[in-house]
């Protein structure tokens, strides 16, 4: 093995940039003839229900949660690095994550979009914005998630402060010390998208958000990692706005491709884990 990208994108915008990633997407990811996992909104999903009934029909994208309207589970507190400004600030920035009554509320009306739209429950959760250590310091929110029937978690996709990359070295991991040892966090690895990637690096003009893809899935291959990769559906309404991420999925594809990574779903990927837990168990 040579190591495994879970290749998942949040569609979460509730506009026609859903509705073009449903099509563009779909289309770009069926050409590569790559699983890939896009977490969806139960608002957006209750908008365009059409449109993720016919993607989910497809062998290759697996459809899973991203709270009902884009709540935070957790409060974020960005420390900007000396000299730079992100999110247009120059030393703190803060976002207020939900209480526990908000976010019992909006996962379980999540839940019933999925039930009514799909017909079934989602069992994979990416938390907005994601949060350093996931729900890791959270038992309290590990037991509503748990509850509403969540099993793989994506919600650890920041640093110690707040921000970004998060490193390779943290890999997948069952919240085995919280109390929920069935329930796996997968993370986000690296930067949370192309944007993200200008926001925290302000690279130079020239440079290629791909050519620093390329670097991380170098180190995938040789250590044999887990890379969870992630995008958004942000300004994919038409396809001349999807082909700017379009462009980027192609090539760092067919580059891990060649370097022989495999790609997964999660629920693929969590039932190799259990599995793999279970046989250690034995």
């Amino acid at each position: 093995m040579a190591g495994t990208i879970l290749f998942g994108i949040d569609v979460e915008t509730a506009n026609e940039n859903a509705v073009g990633f449903t099509r563009h997407g779909l289309e770009t990811f069926e050409e590569l003839g790559v699983p890939v996992t896009w977490y969806v909104t139960g608002k957006t999903l209750e908008r365009y229900p059409d449109a993720f009934r016919a993607a989910e029909e497809s062998d290759l994208v697996e459809l899973q949660a991203h709270t009902y309207d884009h709540i935070l589970l957790k409060t974020i507190l960005v420390e900007v690095p000396e000299g730079q400004v992100v999110h247009d600030s120059t030393d703190f920035f803060m976002k207020q994550g939900a209480s526990l009554e908000e976010i019992a509320s909006d996962l379980e009306r999540c839940q019933g979009v999925f039930e009514r739209v799909l017909g079934r429950r989602a069992t994979a959760l990416t938390g907005p914005w994601c949060y350093y250590r996931g729900l890791g310091d959270r038992p309290d929110i590990l037991e509503i998630v748990d509850r509403l029937g969540f099993r793989a978690l994506r919600t650890f996709g920041r640093d110690e402060r707040d921000g970004q990359p998060v490193p390779l070295r943290w890999q997948p991991r069952f919240y085995r010390v919280q109390g929920f040892p069935h329930i796996l966090e997968i993370l986000i690895h690296d930067y949370q998208d192309d944007f993200y990637w200008r926001e925290f690096v302000k690279p130079a003009p020239d440079a290629r958000y791909v050519d620093h893809l390329k670097e991380v899935a170098d180190r995938v291959a040789a250590e044999d990692r887990v890379w969870s990769l992630c995008s958004h559906d942000h300004g994919c309404a038409t396809r001349e706005g999807f082909e700017q991420k379009g462009e980027w999925y192609r090539e760092i594809v067919r580059y891990a491709q060649d370097l022989g990574i495999r790609f997964l779903p999660i629920t693929a990927y969590y039932d190799e884990m259990a599995a793999q837990k279970a046989g250690n168990a034995g």
